[in-house]
């Protein structure tokens, strides 16, 4: 539903802050020099729904090359698509406030942009974008200490009613711009909105467009979804509109209807959110961050001792370091599944199970384990819940001491470093850690070196 008369309005109190205090001066800016401006999109969503906007966006009248003469800082990131960012300072911390202008926007031949734009007027340019939880604009009120939200196209009615809706026909859409299909599941995730028919109906009947999306922008909104709040609803979302078959067949094949995936992602933000002390010198895990979302949601693609397959590797687009988090979280947590089978003590801990859990990434993995279990084995996991426990009263300094025996005390017995070297140094800290005198430590580290070769 779309309107050249508001169809409702709504006034909320604006926050404090440089954030918004930046965009209030470029709104005052624009609208000294003449132009029509109002913040507009997901921080007015936001700011009615009581919660704190994660950035403000400015739309006018003024062109790109209007709003480059009002102001000193301007970077121009889209300007053939009327998009500009306001650099503004304060409390000399550099804000950025994104201002577009009013637009509507031609043929999507791509996909995702269109083919041409034409600069034109607020309500056309609410009438182009994609849900009508997004398509409010506000005006501040003078004082800047509230504002008021002017609705064209029903959101302020959607939103109480905790309906998610396409502006416009839901099918042209989601053909102007593919990605919307996995933003619908976000928003409807997040804000826990039930998606109207038509719109679910063009979620389902547009999925084979996710063809065209670049992985980027999918692995953008993939981890955008997967918040503890809301990844198991997202899960379930997905599935229920058959999405993660165009994007993961092989995910769709070991799990269909992502049955287990969704029980997994529950579990797994359930042990996120429970209360771990952690002040003792092992963090415990407490976000779901892009590595450990993505060990959980492809955990089912994986055999025990494998990383994930490589071609799921390379469509996450993660980063090195986020890459390197991802394989350490999968190993771990194949120990910590042998361990817990094996049931190896854990009061005391032993040396080799000690090891394992002081490593970056323990909790993470444990947490991952214990989501992982869906075959009801409760010794296991049980035992995997009491680890954790362990881990997070445990002292650094009991389990990461300063080594009686290290690698220069024993090239000054003698010994030269070669593969030997490091099993003799783990071996000496073994006994360390079980509260073995500096000698029988050393006498440990050398039995390493003086044993026979193996030739088998």
């Amino acid at each position: 539903m779309t309107s050249t008369k508001p169809i409702a309005s709504a006034r909320v109190d604006l926050p404090s802050g440089p954030p918004i205090e930046a965009a209030l001066r470029v709104l005052n800016r624009l609208r000294t020099s003449g132009y029509d401006a109002v913040l507009v999109g997901g921080c007015v969503r936001d700011l009615w729904l009581d919660l704190p906007p994660k950035d403000y966006d400015v739309a006018t009248n003024a062109t790109p090359s209007e709003v480059l003469g009002l102001f000193d800082r301007v970077v121009q990131v889209g300007v053939s698509f009327g998009v500009v960012r306001v650099l503004i300072s304060i409390e000399g911390e550099l804000q950025e406030i994104e201002v577009a202008t009013f637009r509507n926007d031609g043929p999507y031949m791509d996909g995702r942009h269109p083919e041409a734009v034409q600069f034109t007027n607020v309500i056309e340019d609410v009438q182009r974008r994609d849900f009508t939880l997004n398509g409010l604009v506000l005006t501040p009120s003078k004082d800047g200490r509230s504002g008021e939200i002017i609705d064209y196209v029903g959101g302020l009615d959607d939103l109480q009613k905790r309906t998610l809706r396409a502006i416009g026909d839901a099918q042209e859409r989601f053909d102007e711009d593919a990605l919307r299909l996995l933003r619908a599941v976000r928003f409807a995730a997040r804000f826990d909105l039930t998606i109207e028919p038509m719109t679910a109906a063009a979620l389902t009947s547009r999925k084979q467009h996710l063809d065209a999306v670049s992985k980027e922008r999918i692995q953008m909104e993939l981890l955008a979804m997967l918040r503890p709040a809301y990844a198991a609803h997202a899960v379930e979302l997905l599935a229920t509109h058959g999405l993660h078959e165009a994007l993961w067949p092989s995910l769709q094949i070991a799990d269909p209807e992502l049955t287990h995936t969704q029980m997994r992602m529950s579990k797994l933000c359930e042990a996120l959110s429970e209360a771990c002390p952690s002040d003792c010198g092992f963090p415990a895990q407490r976000d779901l961050d892009p590595a450990l979302a993505c060990a959980s949601f492809f955990e089912s693609l994986r055999s025990p001792g494998e990383p994930l397959p490589a071609s799921i590797r390379a469509s996450l687009r993660l980063s090195n370091a986020q890459g390197r988090a991802l394989h350490a979280i999968a190993a771990i947590k194949d120990e910590l599944d042998a361990f817990a089978e094996r049931k190896v003590s854990l009061r005391p801990a032993q040396p080799e199970l000690v090891r394992c859990l002081r490593r970056p990434y323990a909790d993470a993995a444990l947490c991952l384990a214990i989501s992982a279990h869906l075959d009801g084995r409760d010794e296991q996991i049980a035992w995997l819940q009491d680890a954790r426990r362990v881990r997070a009263e445990a002292h650094i300094e009991d389990w990461s001491p300063t080594r009686l025996v290290t690698g220069t005390s024993l090239q000054q017995l003698g010994f030269e470093p070669g593969p030997r070297f490091r099993a003799a140094l783990w071996a000496a800290e073994a006994l360390q850690l079980q509260g073995q005198s500096a000698q029988q430590c050393l006498q440990a580290a050398i039995d390493v070196f003086e044993a026979p070769v193996d030739h088998a």
